[in-house]
């Protein structure tokens, strides 16, 4: 069993994946999670959402500064790892 099923919205927004998935930086990533999500639907609403805080789209939730910093390190880790 695929343990993202249980995925909460914060799970996502750790998610390197998930991350590079919204931010399109990685076509293997949007392959992986459209099939998950497919598979899943459920789990659609929940990464909708943590999509929308990711793009800024949500401002229902607001990133704390050590959140900020940490999503940026991870971003930036991700970005490095694909060259």
């Amino acid at each position: 069993m695929n343990l993202r099923v249980e995925y909460k919205v914060e799970d996502f927004l750790k998610d390197e994946s998930f991350i590079c998935y919204i931010l399109d930086v990685s076509s293997e990533a949007a392959s992986e999670w459209e099939n998950l999500l497919r598979e899943y639907p459920e789990l659609a609403r929940k990464a909708a959402q943590a999509k929308a805080i990711l793009t800024g789209e949500d401002t229902t939730y607001q990133l704390s500064c050590d959140e900020i910093v940490l999503w940026k390190q991870q971003l930036m880790d991700s970005i490095i790892s694909l060259d």
